[in-house]
């Protein structure tokens, strides 16, 4: 059986009909089950109850992914699960799909999120699917999340980040630790750990990023005025900003903390969390031993 869970409110609620039937036609022939995943209150307990022949295909973006993954965080998949296109950015996609972001078609995903990072923010555990976002990013999902509180669904995040770097957004020293590495920068704008290699719908922070490998980075755009900020930022879609070393710093390790001097937004893959002081991401080289260490830390 191969049975469809799709949200409802990813891409801003936009298009759900239209994309429920892109999937139908795309899977035309084979029977299917369609089910609101908002309504499935034990996720764990409904792919429990699967049979190990029957597939999955979530519709969705990064968003929705990223909430699935949490919750069954620990839980062994037995299932195949695929990844339908309905979100906003579709970062993930376009990283597994070497940066083609137009096609309606289904990819399988299990070995992408079996072992994926950690972030920890006020003493609670999340696991991240693209990135951290920490400043402008995070406070323009902050935004973008209002908007979509007023009933807005026209909502262009690269016009909100330029919007935000001229207005209202102020910079503020930050540092970054990167495994035995300590970085301290002054007037930072942006400082993303990355686990792949896209996020805010093709931006590419840290164009050497790989998330099959054990490392996440972190790029910092600091030293320098909003002005130059603007002018740096169109460059992060083609990674040519890396070549702007004085206000450009990317670091890799398996273990990143970013501290801010004053409390800034957070987004993981676009859930905000807000007035954050510091981060704390790590990717372990398996995810038994990251599960292990969440089990010892709730007994």
């Amino acid at each position: 059986m191969l049975y469809i869970l799709y949200n409802p409110k990813a891409n801003c609620g936009k298009d759900t009909d239209s994309v429920l039937e892109n999937v139908k036609e795309y899977y035309s022939g084979r029977e299917l089950t369609l089910l609101d995943i908002t309504e499935i209150d034990d996720i764990k307990a409904y792919f429990g109850a699967l049979k190990d022949t029957d597939e999955v295909v979530l519709v969705g973006g990064d968003g929705t992914l990223n909430v699935l993954c949490n919750k069954l965080r620990g839980f062994e998949l037995k299932n195949n699960l695929y990844l339908f296109k309905a979100g906003t950015g579709n970062d993930f996609l376009r990283d597994i799909d070497n940066g083609q972001d137009d096609n309606a078609k289904a990819i399988l995903i299990n070995e992408y999120i079996e072992n994926l990072p950690v972030v920890t923010i006020n003493n609670k555990e999340y696991l991240f699917i693209n990135n951290v976002g920490y400043g402008i990013d995070g406070q323009v999902c902050t935004v973008a999340d209002e908007m979509k509180a007023q009933g807005k669904t026209d909502i262009n995040y690269t016009t909100l980040s330029i919007k935000l770097l001229l207005t209202k957004y102020k910079s503020c020293g930050a540092t970054v630790t990167a495994g035995n590495k300590r970085r301290k920068f002054k007037k930072v704008w942006l400082a993303p750990v990355m686990n792949g290699l896209y996020y805010g719908g093709g931006l590419m922070p840290c164009p050497q990023q790989d998330r099959n490998s054990t490392e996440i980075s972190c790029c910092a755009m600091h030293n320098c005025c909003s002005l130059k900020a603007l002018m740096i930022f169109p460059s992060i879609f083609k990674g040519k900003h890396i070549n702007k070393k004085k206000n450009i710093t990317v670091m890799s390790a398996d273990e990143i903390t970013v501290e801010f001097d004053s409390p800034r937004d957070v987004q993981i893959d676009g859930e905000v969390i807000r007035d954050v002081t510091v981060i704390k991401a790590k990717k372990y080289k398996t995810a038994t031993q990251r599960d292990e260490k969440l089990k010892k830390a709730t007994v």
